[in-house]
């Protein structure tokens, strides 16, 4: 456990979670006398920018925003002791481990749940303020009924030009708006996506646009239009699924307006239906089994095709391109002293309209003569070319499907075929392949993955550091990856101090010698104490990195005079 100097004048009452970066504290503000939360960077994360930034932004956003319906900061420090900050303590759950542990939520206490967000969202956005990661996990339901939005580490300020290109795609993939996904700007309305994203899953208890991976995912965002509730589940009102499908309109130009237009749309809804919008609602729901009733199950929602992909360039027309190609390939040696170079310039252009056609599979156009005009809805409606006709122009091209093209004998050949990841890791890791979990290693088999690139990440609960790696799988064939995370963090095996101490690493406690496991670090410089009251304090100052990861001590401890 992470020592708790330095956080004076807060006693210090529960640790309630701890990871790589930080520790949270349930504890109590005497002189206010008052319950708070504290979250306290390690010494180690507090001097790295980009961590120390966004505890930094979390604190100046809050500070513009005080609502009832969002999570409050008091105060936060920074200084060579202790970087913290100071917040309301809400005692409850968030909705997502409310959806893990209920299925899903009954559509008035969904659309009591959708107000209360609502009023946090309007009040932070006419301040300037967007969240950015909106998602069950961000949203609280303390115990007396009320829902309150909090983890503003990602928000922006509207008047801020301080933030950077590497801050321009963020968030939690399922529930990005789409102008986002596509390099879009972002600003209040793509909160008001990711709203009506996460009142879908809350709904019907299934994430509308989860994937098998994240590329899966992104296009799904670009193309699958999620079916109506109130298809699947009978009793939700048809009112209640135009209110979510103005929500997740593709195009930010027709989403709803404003958090405040949506708040007239919810309480429309709650008058017409006559349904209470209050405290009382949410708490009666919280826990179904206290009232004789029993969870209910998450739906399970279609298999979705996107409506783009049903309209766009057929795999046959593609066949048949890359034939007529082939046939000109064939042909055109015996003429190539008309065009020079031409047969080098018509690969490459085949490379080039390839790479076209596979990006017409996703930007292929709707066909009006096909599409019923009159009949279409806010819920089925079609989104003609969600990559290039956002209100604002994405700074970056479509999302392609990879493809792989050569040229043998003069056939041109185009892959698509998965590849397969073989992966092993030294010690055990959780491996992670674009956000998605494939298992902890060994694993049982290669890992089947889309042709090229992706972003791999394996985790072990006791490396601060997890292994990251972009791999490039091959179409059809495999790639070989042999990871030893020992060879990204340091490491301090204590072999013997006499006669014992406790063991501090930048100020955070370790435990009584005898130590048998080593104590893992990041690289870098870390200061190592050996603590025992009746003998000199012992320390020592190390730098670890790639070259000198291992420290062992044998340490004869000096007595005090």
């Amino acid at each position: 456990m992470e020592a708790t100097g330095g956080l004076a004048p807060y006693r210090i009452d529960a640790e309630i979670a701890h990871s790589s970066i930080c520790t949270i504290y349930r504890a109590y503000e005497e002189n206010l006398d008052r319950p708070v939360l504290i979250k306290k960077l390690h010494p180690q994360m507090a001097r790295e920018e980009d961590i120390r930034k966004r505890f930094e932004r979390e604190a100046q956003v809050c500070a513009r925003v005080k609502h009832e319906n969002i999570v409050d900061i008091y105060s936060y420090r920074a200084d060579g002791d202790a970087t913290f900050l100071v917040m309301e303590f809400v005692e409850g759950e968030n909705l997502g481990d409310l959806l893990k542990r209920q299925g899903r939520v009954e559509w008035q206490v969904a659309l009591t749940m959708l107000e209360g967000v609502l009023q946090g969202l309007s009040h932070a956005h006419a301040k300037g303020v967007f969240h950015r990661d909106i998602k069950p996990d961000n949203l609280l339901v303390s115990k007396d009924g009320r829902v309150k939005i909090t983890d503003f580490g990602l928000a922006t300020i509207a008047d801020s030009n301080r933030m950077t290109m590497q801050d321009s795609v963020v968030g939690t993939p399922s529930y990005l708006p789409p102008e986002q996904v596509s390099g879009g700007k972002f600003d209040h309305r793509g909160d008001l996506f990711s709203v009506g994203v996460t009142f879908y899953e809350i709904l019907s208890g299934a994430s509308p646009f989860s994937g098998a991976n994240f590329s899966e995912t992104l296009k799904k965002i670009l193309t699958y239009t999620p079916p109506p509730l109130s298809s699947l589940i009978p009793d939700i009102p048809q009112e209640f699924d135009q209110i979510l499908a103005h929500l997740m309109e593709k195009q930010p130009s027709k989403r709803t307006a404003t958090a405040e237009a949506a708040l007239e749309d919810v309480r429309k809804l709650a008058t017409q239906r006559g349904v209470k919008l209050s405290r009382t609602t949410v708490l009666d729901s919280l826990h179904p089994e206290d009232n004789g009733s029993t969870p209910k199950p998450a739906v399970t929602l279609p298999a979705g095709q996107s409506t783009i992909a049903k309209n766009a360039f057929p795999v046959w027309a593609f066949g048949i391109t890359a034939a007529l190609v082939a046939m000109m390939l064939f042909w055109l040696p015996t003429r190539s002293q008309l065009i020079g170079d031409g047969l080098p310039k018509l690969k490459n252009s085949f490379a080039e309209l390839a790479g076209r056609i596979s990006a017409s599979v996703l930007n292929g156009k709707r066909n009006p003569a096909n599409a019923n005009e009159s009949r279409r809805s806010l819920v089925d409606s079609e989104v003609d070319n969600p990559m290039g006709q956002f209100e604002d122009p994405p700074a970056r091209g479509p999302v392609k499907t990879p493809v792989n093209v050569r040229i043998t004998d003069g056939q041109a050949v185009v892959s698509t075929a998965p590849g397969m990841l073989i992966l092993t890791s030294r010690p055990w890791a959780m491996v992670t392949i674009d956000n998605v979990s494939h298992g902890q290693t060994p694993l049982g088999a290669p890992i089947e993955l889309s042709p090229g690139i992706h972003n791999l990440t394996l985790s072990n609960s006791e490396f601060p550091t997890p292994f990251t790696e972009t791999i490039n799988i091959p179409p059809g064939g495999s790639l070989t990856l042999d990871a030893n995370l020992w060879e990204i963090v340091g490491t301090i095996q204590v072999l013997s101090v006499k006669p014992w101490a406790e063991i501090f690493v930048d100020d955070v406690s370790y435990g009584l010698t005898p130590r048998a496991k080593p104590i893992i670090v990041t690289f870098g410089s870390h200061l190592i104490e050996l603590r025992n009251p009746n003998y000199k304090l012992w320390e020592e100052t190390v730098e670890f990195e790639a070259s000198n990861r291992e420290l062992n001590l044998n340490v004869q401890l000096e007595m005090t005079n």
